[in-house]
């Protein structure tokens, strides 16, 4: 820790870290990279995988964790999203303000946007205004969240840290870009856009016989379960792959496509932009920011199967076309994306509170 950051002691709150998503994925990455020897760091999970009752009890105990140990720290970091992550994260926010401790307010909801507009009514809206207001820093990850946000919360206390990764150890120049392999990772769910997908890659198998699709993540419909084991063929789901696995797999496939309905900034693409993967995403959310169209990916209409299709045509029939995209996003990842000065940044924004 430096002379100047050391003192500050920060409680980061958050879904646990052992969980598959991509709020998880950014605080583990923060954590690899050093953000706990610049300052004084404790994180505390609300959330875990699994049933409503468990769900329910990990709340209750970290809940009474932090009611415990807010008072031997400076700052409350609230990792939020929009339905049942606000409302859990809204007894947190009520806390630090009961202790007189500084508040950061950290938005990865994707679809807060429908949360504010179409849930959120009355009381109920103005009490999360009120809340977010009361914070000292609030964080969001895109311009489309700036937009937003900024006629809610004032524009003083609003700040943009798109999410990052460590950017790999790894010579793009050795990746395979012959094979047609097309890789998603995330949900197996309606809002990633599957149906879609599964129906382009059906449309475009026998024009392409080696084409293969890994989905890799969790099911959560199990009507999905059906349809990918009728074309094992062309289609496989090893489940939700971390680590070396999830390596092994941005290194073998060519092609990477997340066809969400809405996002906020996922890391997945940033992640194979880093491999060196084709990359393909839907303009939505945070995405629409991410990459330049036509150069270091391709950007397209969400709930399309035929803009699936018809992207995915244009990477699978041209090979140099793979490698250029490919090449252009692991340039556009080490300029944009890389986490070394999103953990310098964050720890100007605390020292900018106390």
């Amino acid at each position: 820790m430096s002379k100047d950051t050391q003192k500050i002691k920060v409680l980061m709150i958050g879904p646990d870290r052992s969980v598959q998503g991509g709020v998880s994925g950014v605080v583990n990455n923060l954590y690899d990279t050093g953000l706990d020897r610049k300052i004084t760091l404790r994180y505390i999970g609300t959330m875990v995988d699994g049933s409503k009752f468990k769900k329910l009890l990990k709340a209750i105990q970290a809940y009474i964790k932090v009611s415990i140990c807010i008072k031997d720290y400076d700052i409350l970091h609230v990792n939020v999203a929009a339905d049942a992550s606000y409302y859990r994260k809204s007894l947190f926010m009520k806390l630090a303000l009961k202790h007189n401790k500084k508040l950061v307010i950290h938005q990865h909801g994707g679809d807060i946007n429908r949360f504010y507009g179409n849930d959120l009514k009355g009381s109920k809206r103005d009490e999360m205004v009120r809340l977010f207001n009361a914070c000292d820093k609030f964080i969001v990850l895109t311009k489309a969240q700036y937009d937003f946000f900024r006629h809610i919360v004032d524009k003083e206390k609003l700040c943009m840290l798109p999410n990052t990764i460590k950017i790999p150890d790894y010579d793009i120049s050795t990746k395979d870009y012959s094979n047609r392999n097309i890789l998603f990772l995330g949900r197996i769910c309606k809002d990633k856009g599957i149906n879609e997908l599964l129906e382009a890659v059906n449309n475009l198998k026998d024009k392409y016989p080696d084409l293969h699709l890994t989905l890799a993540g969790r099911f959560e419909e199990p009507e999905f379960r059906e349809k990918i084991a009728a074309d094992s063929k062309h289609i496989s789901a090893p489940g939700w792959i971390t680590g070396s696995d999830k390596e092994e797999l941005l290194k073998s496939h060519s092609i990477f496509i997340l066809p969400s309905y809405f996002e906020g900034m996922p890391l997945s693409p940033i992640e194979s932009m880093a491999y060196g993967c084709a990359t393909i995403v839907t303009k939505v959310g945070g995405m629409q920011y991410m990459l330049e169209d036509q150069k270091e990916g391709l950007m397209i209409q969400s709930k399309s199967a035929t803009a699936i299709e018809n992207a995915l045509d244009q990477v699978l029939s041209n090979e140099n076309y793979r490698k250029q995209l490919g090449h252009a996003g692991r340039i556009l990842s080490e300029k944009k994306y890389n986490i070394n000065k999103t953990v310098d940044d964050l720890v100007s924004i605390y020292s900018s509170v106390i």
